[in-house]
């Protein structure tokens, strides 16, 4: 089953929704977190105003301790216009964010996403179990 986080939300994988991802990343970011060991995923779907989602992303881990993966996902247009730096600023977050039982580190993996051209935006969805990005459609994006 697949898990879908709406905009300004967070949500993690679990055993009956390993497939985690987001849709609509016009404007938009993605941010994903992934646990290599645990097989956990965290994905949030934030505006420029990214607090609150990071807020939320963050509350969903629990007490034991995590070397998160992240990524962080512009949209189609803020790819190329993030007049805000939103993506600077939240990958600077996680470069210094650290706590003695989590800390972070950047994808540096391939990913993909994929195009959705009714809305003119990115989706993506990640597979938890085998940390990999997948898709349900051929219009794949290789970054």
């Amino acid at each position: 089953m697949i898990k879908n986080v709406e905009m300004n939300e967070a949500e993690i994988s679990s055993e009956k929704f390993p497939i985690i991802g987001t849709h609509a990343l016009a404007t938009c970011f993605g941010i994903l977190l992934y646990e290599e060991n645990k097989r956990i995923a965290i994905v949030g779907h934030c505006t420029s105003d990214w607090i609150p989602t990071i807020l939320k992303m963050l509350n969903l881990i629990d007490d034991e301790y995590y070397y998160f993966k992240y990524l962080v996902i512009p949209g189609f247009y803020s790819e190329k216009n993030d007049i805000y730096r939103t993506k600077l600023k939240i990958e600077t977050f996680f470069k210094i964010f650290k706590t003695d039982k989590i800390n972070f580190e950047p994808y540096n993996d391939e990913y993909f996403i994929t195009y959705d051209e009714k809305t003119m935006s990115y989706e993506f969805l990640f597979d938890s179990r085998v940390g990999k990005f997948v898709s349900e459609k051929n219009n794949y994006i290789k970054k």
